[in-house]
């Protein structure tokens, strides 16, 4: 297939009977395809289409996916050697695509060409562009452009004094007519999706020129658009604010400014939290001041003025400040969870909280009331995390919005990087953004040695080192180029499952090597694990017992649930598994499942640990004890095979904190009855 021909409707079965009338009054030379993706059209489109064009393949959308979703629905179903992207309210003239045909295959690094386009009363409409400017901008956009019609921003924008006779190479030109070369998508990829209507075809233009490729006006070839600019409506309307998202989504995606921004973000987003705790923590001293002044009846000593306190408030910001970044509260990730998070806080402010008050003891002059600084740090951890939380929620909403995406380059095959594509699909809470590969092929960016060049060139932010690559010299290749002080590296490696923060480099001789030690902190966190299981056994075994009894004898009045065990691996030898099933099928509450206690309070299973394995399977549990939990059980994305093997590399170096945040993120699974699909067909897969 030469040409696929790929147009997107909404709404739009007058046009789009035109445009395809037109198309086969005015058929191209070469064999095509016609590819309607209609996106939830409610004026009749899509049975217009199916009758009248039966020649058309059509693909129906339930929602309004949006115009580049759609295109990019029509070039995935597409065949063609070139791709022929038209507005449902182009008029194809004879010859026109043949046109846009013959030039391509004179021009081989033209990546995207459009036709000359022209008004219906025949006035030729400015559909190539020069790229925006701030100017340019401020008079396209507003009512400046009104004013100043003629204004030389505008005009060199609108490539006004070109005489749209003659070819020319351009920065980028409307979507309304674009023909694209099939090699050129595969290397640059799709349309963007983040811009749901609007910039999308600049966005495009700009990503090909980056690629090496050409975009051209190729006025030989004639169509008429007949073209309503809705977004030039009131600012309140829809259109005009999908454009004006659209447009800070193209700005802040290319815009020099925030490429600045981008590249500094990390130290932008510290200098935030490090403002906000300030904030909350005098907010949370003050609080505590003017509730033990309120509360002084209650007290035996008087508090002293608040004038008094100036010196210390000094050294207690710098005492925060210092010992929130001693203990990692700005070292900020993106995955940091609101447990995890509260239970950082809470431990900085408890050291925060002894160095005050041993210097409330040794200072001479007791002018420090310990109820404030008690209050303090209870109103410190509240007001702290629910700030973080909230800064945090904000960010996410943006990245959902796609916003502040982190612009990523993998180094790998071509196969890994699709993969690692898919994997950023299908996580966007990570808000990466892959730009493209380093290597070898014409498929890549360019190899190890430009990548100076690729990371000021596509804005690169980090570099992700797939396995094909993260071999010594491959690592050394990117972490001594000049361009790496401006990314962030990150290493995918097996190395990364089991190092942990107990990893280390030291050297022998001239020799570097890595240094994983556990020591005697292994055997404390067990032992603490091992005593918070009891503990846990023997409050809930009671509560369990109860429920157990209620639901036996509201099960066997109602046949609502069924129990029963399984014979699972434990920790020496096999233990009976309860099991507690509802008619629809779904397991009941693990708080019906007093056995469950029972096997936790003998130490034939832990609260967090690998999945029990059925009876006859291989258990290699490596020492640890079974979990009713785990990260198994609340983290998706975790296979049956690899679950026992994974979560033992990530218990050998999870701290007795990190496991008591999975127990407090298992809380609601096991309240629910929630296990992962595979748990109960292990013995299946294995």
């Amino acid at each position: 297939m030469d040409l696929s021909i790929v147009i997107v409707t909404y709404n739009s079965a007058d046009t789009v009977a035109r445009c395809l009338e037109s198309i086969e009054s005015h058929p191209p030379a070469v064999p095509f395809e016609t590819i309607v993706v209609d996106n939830a059209s409610g004026d009749g489109t899509v049975s217009l289409v199916r009758s009248r064009f039966p020649a058309a393949a059509l693909i129906g959308n339930d929602t309004n996916r949006g115009y580049s979703k759609g295109v990019n629905q029509g070039v995935r179903a597409a065949s063609g050697r070139f791709i022929l992207v038209l507005n449902p309210d182009i008029t194809v003239d004879d010859g026109s695509i043949d046109r846009l045909i013959e030039f391509m295959e004179r021009h081989p690094r033209a990546g995207i060409a459009a036709a000359r386009l022209l008004w219906p009363d025949g006035r030729v409409q400015p559909s190539c562009r020069a790229f925006y400017t701030i100017r340019a901008l401020l008079l396209r956009r507003t009512f400046l452009g009104r004013l100043f019609p003629r204004a030389a921003a505008l005009r060199e924008h609108l490539m006004a004094d070109f005489d749209h006779q003659s070819e020319r190479r351009v920065d980028w030109v409307i979507g309304a007519c674009m023909i694209v070369r099939r090699e050129a998508l595969e290397m640059v990829g799709p349309m963007d999706e983040r811009f749901f209507l609007y910039f999308e075809d600049t966005d495009w233009c700009y990503r090909m020129k980056q690629h090496g490729f050409e975009v051209w006006y190729v006025p030989a070839s004639v169509m008429v658009h007949d073209y309503r600019r809705s977004s030039a409506r009131s600012i309140f309307s829809g259109p005009f604010l999908r454009h004006l998202l659209s447009l800070l989504r193209y700005y802040e995606k290319w815009n020099a400014l925030f490429r600045f921004l981008r590249r500094h973000r990390v130290a932008i987003k510290s200098a935030v939290f490090v403002l906000g705790d300030l904030a909350m923590i005098n907010a949370g001293f003050f609080a505590a001041y003017f509730l033990r002044d309120a509360l002084q009846p209650l007290f035996v000593y008087g508090l002293y003025p608040i004038d008094w306190y100036s010196i210390f408030i000094l050294f207690y910001n710098l005492v925060f400040l210092l010992t929130f970044a001693a203990t990692g509260l700005y070292s900020l990730r993106r995955e940091t969870g609101a447990a995890e998070e509260l239970s950082s806080v809470i431990r900085s402010t408890l050291i925060v909280f002894a160095v005050l008050l041993t210097a409330t003891y040794l200072t001479r002059i007791r002018i420090f009331s310990r109820a404030v600084l008690l209050g303090q740090a209870v109103f410190t951890v509240v007001l702290v995390t629910a700030l973080r939380r909230c800064i945090r929620a904000l960010h996410r909403r943006l990245v959902a919005a796609s916003f502040d995406l982190k612009r990523v380059a993998v180094a790998g095959s071509a196969a890994e990087a699709r993969e690692f594509v898919s994997l950023a699909a299908a996580y966007p809470e990570a808000g990466i953004d892959v730009v493209g590969r380093i290597g070898t092929g014409e498929d890549a960016l360019g190899p190890v040695a430009d990548l100076a060049r690729i990371v000021e060139r596509f804005g690169i932010q980090e570099v992700v080192m797939l396995p094909s690559s993260s071999g010594g010299e491959s690592v050394a290749a990117v972490l001594i180029s000049p361009a790496a002080r401006a990314v962030r590296v990150r290493i995918v490696s097996s190395l990364a499952k089991i190092a942990g923060r107990q990893l280390r480099v030291e050297r022998v001789g001239n020799v570097p090597m890595f240094v994983v030690e556990h020591g005697a902190a292994f055997l404390v966190t067990r032992a603490l694990q091992r005593l918070i299981d009891l503990t846990i056994a023997l409050i809930l075994l009671p509560a369990a017992g109860f429920a157990w009894l209620i639901a036996r004898a509201v099960g066997a009045a109602t046949g609502r649930v069924t129990f029963f065990t399984e014979t699972r691996m434990g920790h020496k030898g096999t233990i009976a598994w309860p099991r507690a099933v509802r008619a629809d099928g779904r397991e009941a509450s693990d708080l019906v499942k007093p056995l469950l206690m029972l096997h936790l309070a003998a130490g034939r299973l832990s609260l967090v640990g690998p999945p029990a394995v059925p009876a006859g399977a291989q258990a290699s549990g490596g020492g640890y004890r079974p979990g009713i939990s785990g990260r198994w059980r609340i983290e998706r994305g975790r296979a049956a095979p690899k679950a026992a093997s994974d979560e033992i590399l990530i218990l050998h170096n999870e701290s007795i904190t990190g496991r008591i945040l999975i127990m407090a993120r298992s809380v609601y699974p096991c309240l629910a009855g929630r296990y992962p699909e595979w748990f109960h067909e292990m013995g299946e897969e294995r």
